[in-house]
Formats: C-alpha cells, structure tokens, sequence
C-alpha cells in the first residue's frame, strides 16, 4: 500500500469513496464497520450501516468516516 492509503484496524467507521459510490451504485448506505480482512491486503470486510452481514470491498473503495 502507498502511503496514499490508510490502513484501516476492526472497529474503525469507513465510508465509500467517490470511486466506491460511483462503482457500487446498489449499495443504499455509504457507510459502515470494518469487521475483517480478506486475503490480500487490500481487501477489508464492512458492515454497512443497517446491515446484518459482512461484505469485501476493495481499500480504494473505503475513506475514514470522520
């Protein structure tokens, strides 16, 4: 990862990016809980906001809810 990008810790709040929101057009909620990792290092695992499961999205797609 470039220092560009954050690495995120369980628990962190994450929102989707204006590349997340603009790929992913479904998704309702924008934001949510980091909950996991995948298998590479640039996966990270949310729970959206109102959401009972886990879903992998890519770091590029997630930006710290502030």
């Amino acid at each position: 990862m470039s220092k560009e990008e954050h690495y995120y810790r369980i628990g962190d709040r994450v929102r989707l990016s204006e590349l997340g929101r603009s790929r992913m057009t479904r998704s309702r909620a924008t934001s949510g809980r980091v909950v996991g990792f995948g298998r590479s290092e640039t996966t990270i695992r949310i729970v959206f906001d109102g959401s009972n499961y886990p879903v992998s999205i890519h770091a590029s797609y997630l930006e710290r809810d502030r």
